[in-house]
């Protein structure tokens, strides 16, 4: 299994009812395909991670790059895991600018060097707090 996290902006008059679109379609999809995870949405950017089977993740991330809602989608990080953080989650949401969590934005800046495992997974930790609130 894998957990991959990215980053994109949302295209201009993106609103709550495309949210509840995606948000219907992801969790179908997801569950079908053994996958769970997060969707931050706030401040035109998307941040999402993805839980799962190696291939079904990367198969919806590549699904997810060619949706027209969306551009200059990035992956900040990806890795293999033995254990969900998510595994009750098809699809969580959360409301917010992704970039105002400060370990994601460390995250996003450093994205092209090695991340050390233990960062990411406290960044993915965080969301998972937010969301059992």
């Amino acid at each position: 299994m894998i957990r991959l996290m990215y980053c994109s902006q949302a295209k201009p008059g993106f609103g709550s009812q495309t949210l509840e679109e995606i948000l219907l379609a992801s969790r179908k999809n997801n569950k079908q395909a053994n996958i769970t995870g997060v969707l931050v949405h706030g401040g035109g950017l998307f941040l999402q991670v993805l839980e799962g089977p190696e291939l079904a993740v990367l198969r919806t991330y590549m699904k997810i790059v060619d949706d027209k809602r969306h551009t200059d989608s990035r992956i900040i990080h990806i890795t293999p895991i033995k254990d969900r953080i998510f595994d009750n989650w098809t699809m969580g949401v959360l409301e917010g600018n992704p970039l105002t969590f400060e370990n994601v934005a460390k995250l996003r800046a450093h994205r092209l060097e090695t991340v050390a495992a233990d960062s990411f997974t406290e960044v993915i930790r965080e969301f998972e707090s937010m969301l059992l609130r």
